[in-house]
C-alpha cells in the first residue's frame, strides 16, 4: 500500500483555486417558487436563468395538487429543493441533467455504457478482411 504524503502549501492552493472554480460553474438554486397560474416550479439559478418545471417534472410532486408546493426551501448550498409538506427533496444538479440535458450528452453515455459492456467482453469484434 502507498505511503501517504501530506502535500506542500502550493499544492494545497492549487487544489482550493480548482475546487472553488469548478463549485462556481456548477449551476445551484437560488430561489425557488411555485408559480399557480403558470403550473411551475420557477427555480431562479446562480447563473442568472430562471427554469420552470411542472410538478409532473419533479420528483415527489408529481401527484401534489396546485395548493401543495406552496413553501419551497433551498437547500445543502443550492444542490436540493425541499418540501416539507410533501416530504419531497429535489436535487438541482439530476433535475437539471434530466430535463435539460442535451440529447448528445446522453448518446456519449450510451456510447460510453456499450464500450465499457465490450470491454468486459474482450474489446470489439475484429474486422474480417475480405480475400
Amino acid at each position: 500500500m502507498a505511503e501517504f504524503t501530506m502535500p506542500s502549501d502550493a499544492e494545497l492552493a492549487a487544489i482550493t483555486s480548482r475546487t472553488t472554480r469548478r463549485i462556481g460553474q456548477r449551476l445551484l438554486a437560488v430561489s425557488a417558487r411555485y408559480d399557480r397560474r403558470a403550473g411551475l416550479v420557477m427555480i431562479a439559478l446562480n447563473n442568472g436563468a430562471v427554469v420552470g418545471f411542472p410538478l409532473s417534472a419533479l420528483p415527489g410532486l408529481e401527484d401534489a395538487t396546485p395548493a401543495e408546493p406552496r413553501r419551497i426551501e433551498i437547500e445543502g448550498g443550492g444542490h436540493g429543493l425541499r418540501v416539507a409538506s410533501l416530504d419531497a427533496d429535489i436535487s438541482i444538479p439530476r433535475l437539471l441533467a434530466d430535463e435539460l440535458g442535451s440529447p448528445l450528452m446522453s448518446r456519449a453515455g450510451a456510447r460510453a455504457r456499450a464500450s465499457r459492456a465490450n470491454g468486459r467482453l474482450g474489446g470489439r469484434p475484429r474486422a474480417h478482411k475480405a480475400a
